[in-house]
């Protein structure tokens, strides 16, 4: 595993993030590549995506705030979405990087726009990706139900049990990748099971995706943009990227058959799409 750093925002908040140094040494001169996490997941949860970036590039990973290895003052303070992304914002500052390339996927798109709409001048965004993000705010049986829960609700205790909360809470396509290759199951069950996810900040996060509507930021966006969706995303319809890629001034569409929303599982031709953008 990567060390971890952190950095201290104003508010006391603490960042947690990994960097991902590319195998071959010239790939080190390339633009970087940030990436944003969605509502309710910790950065090791983008395994299997990571690793395939990581061969052409240098890319960075991160905890929204509360979420992870980050920290909060309180989980109880308001967590917007632009809050989430001046903290992206602050820490490729942090890192000293004036230009970078930028990938969200799911919640993590919706902050990726807000970057992208509002970036300081000292500051050069060179591609822009958006994987399966909503542009309004976004409908769904499953978060609604868990945000009104009067409690957290019952954790898995193993990997046994968290496979099998992902077999009942997740879409057919990635539940089928997943028992097609059992040990790729393990590994990110794992991954789910240690990971620190509270719910308080969960909260947070879904108060803040209910107010979204990020279409009319969109049309500002000037960088090269690549939006990504499948078919079969059983969280948010695809409509929601068509919707977006009749904003954003220069950008390619592309809808993927198969696959659902954890698109890197059971859609592998997705990193195929993303490598040929960045290399372009």
């Amino acid at each position: 595993m990567p060390e971890t750093y952190f950095f201290e925002q104003q508010d006391g908040s603490r960042i947690a993030y990994n960097i991902l140094e590319p195998q071959k040494p010239d790939d080190t001169k390339k633009t970087p590549l940030v990436l944003i996490m969605g509502c309710m997941c910790a950065k090791e949860l983008f395994a299997g995506l990571k690793e395939e970036l990581v061969k052409n590039q240098k890319v960075i990973i991160f905890d929204n705030r509360g979420m992870g290895e980050s920290s909060v003052v309180s989980p109880y303070d308001p967590i917007s979405l632009d809050l989430m992304a001046q903290d992206t914002i602050e820490l490729i500052k942090h890192l000293g990087i004036k230009r970078f390339n930028l990938l969200g996927w799911s919640m993590g798109g919706i902050i990726a726009v807000l970057v992208a709409s509002n970036l300081p001048l000292d500051l050069e965004l060179e591609k822009l990706i958006i994987c399966a993000s909503p542009a309004q705010p976004l409908v769904s049986e499953y978060f609604e139900t868990l945000y009104n829960s009067p409690k957290p609700p019952d954790l898995p205790k193993n990997i046994q049990e968290q496979k099998e909360e992902f077999i009942k809470t997740y879409e057919k396509s990635f539940t089928d990748y997943m028992v097609e290759h059992p040990d790729i199951f393990d590994k990110y069950a794992e991954l789910q099971l240690k990971s620190n996810c509270p719910f308080e900040i969960f909260k947070r996060q879904w108060e803040a995706m209910k107010e979204t509507n990020i279409l009319s930021k969109s049309n500002t966006i000037k960088a090269q943009t690549l939006l990504i969706h499948c078919e079969d995303d059983g969280l948010v319809p695809i409509k929601e990227s068509e919707l977006l890629a009749s904003k954003i001034p220069n950008n390619k569409f592309i809808s993927i058959p198969k696959g659902g929303h954890t698109f890197w599982f059971g859609a592998s031709q997705s990193i195929t799409f993303l490598n040929e953008f960045l290399s372009i």
